[in-house]
């Protein structure tokens, strides 16, 4: 995510996070991590499934009574207000993508990022120099992009899953593809619940953790 749109970003953080929605975000947590897999603080991806947690609240997940998430309504609420390209930059934000995708390959002189979502099979070249040395070609992984002026940029939270289950992953993704949006979103965090217990079982073969009849 650039800097411009960070900084837009935080005043509906602010905004959806405290006062009277503090309670809110509490409830949120409990309906996420039930979902995804409970973390605490010493876990490896601690930071990041907080901020997937954050995206999720923020853009995802409807408000009780509204029917929208936080970001589109704080747009709602403040559209008369913006300058243009205020509304064409929340706007952005409010136009990302969560998904899985599949690391296809990096650009030319390596310096972006060519991914594919695999439930649209459609392809986005990713700007982000800063955050390509975490990636390697054929990487599959949970992960949200936004649009800006013709470009992709990344939000902060990813979930990467073993490379050796991308057959798995894909083949459940493929029984999916052309349901609803919710129904692809329960198996993205399914899926992050599979990773979080191959962590924690890291001594057992992870096609044993990887699966909807596992024991662990």
């Amino acid at each position: 995510m650039t800097e411009e749109m960070q900084a837009k970003l935080e005043p509906v953080i602010q905004e959806f996070t405290t006062g009277e929605y503090y309670p809110e975000v509490f409830k949120a947590k409990q309906e996420f991590f039930e979902r995804a897999g409970v973390v605490y603080e010493d876990d490896a991806e601690y930071e990041q499934r907080m901020s997937l947690f954050m995206d999720w609240y923020l853009f995802d997940r409807d408000l009780p009574g509204i029917d929208l998430p936080p970001i589109r309504y704080y747009i709602r609420q403040n559209a008369s207000k913006f300058q243009p390209e205020e509304k064409i930059l929340y706007e952005n934000l409010s136009s990302s993508i969560h998904s899985i995708f599949l690391l296809k390959r990096f650009s030319f002189f390596s310096k972006n990022l060519i991914i594919q979502d695999l439930f649209s099979k459609k392809t986005y070249v990713v700007m982000d120099s800063k955050l390509k040395q975490a990636f390697s070609s054929g990487d599959i992984f949970e992960g949200r992009v936004f649009p800006r002026a013709g470009k992709w940029f990344f939000a902060q939270g990813f979930c990467f899953h073993p490379v050796e289950m991308r057959s798995f992953i894909m083949g459940e993704i493929k029984k999916i593809r052309h349901q609803e949006q919710s129904r692809h979103l329960k198996l993205i965090l399914q899926l992050a619940q599979m990773k979080l217990k191959h962590q924690r079982f890291s001594h057992i073969d992870v096609k044993h953790v990887y699966g909807f009849n596992s024991k662990f």
